[in-house]
């Protein structure tokens, strides 16, 4: 099958999807943070996170972006979804907190990605009993 491209330019841009565009949270590797409890198939990994949000109002969505085969099983790739406010007229600095959990018997990390920019590798911490260290949902 033969493609065309076209020879002209004047035509409209295509739609732009969900985050290429407009204004963005701030992420750094140090908003994140990934915690395992359990072990083998009922192993689970926490991840808790957040950034710097242009406006009052924003959400943030954590999905698994790997299911089923997975290439690289040492990485739990996970898809950040910004979701902006559809008022976003209180135009200050929000601080915006995300927080899922995700089975997963063999990560020794997790890998955010995003639709705009380049991803932020997260390692796993094992949690240990006692310490609390999985109940820590500050980044």
């Amino acid at each position: 099958m033969t493609t065309i491209q076209p020879t002209h330019t004047s035509a409209a841009p295509a739609p732009a999807d969900d985050a290429t565009e407009g204004p963005h949270c701030e992420f750094s590797a140090d908003d994140f943070r990934a915690v395992a409890t359990g072990a083998g198939a009922e192993r689970r990994i926490r991840v808790t996170g957040g950034g710097l949000c242009p406006s009052a109002g924003w959400g943030l969505a954590l999905d698994a972006a790997n299911p089923g085969v997975v290439p690289h099983p040492e990485s739990l790739w996970v898809q950040l979804r910004e979701l902006p406010p559809t008022d976003a007229s209180a135009r200050v600095l929000t601080d915006t907190e995300v927080e899922a959990t995700f089975a997963d018997d063999a990560a020794t990390e997790v890998v955010i990605r995003f639709s705009w920019r380049e991803p932020i590798p997260v390692p796993v911490v094992d949690d240990e009993p006692g310490t609390g260290t999985g109940d820590d949902t500050g980044y």
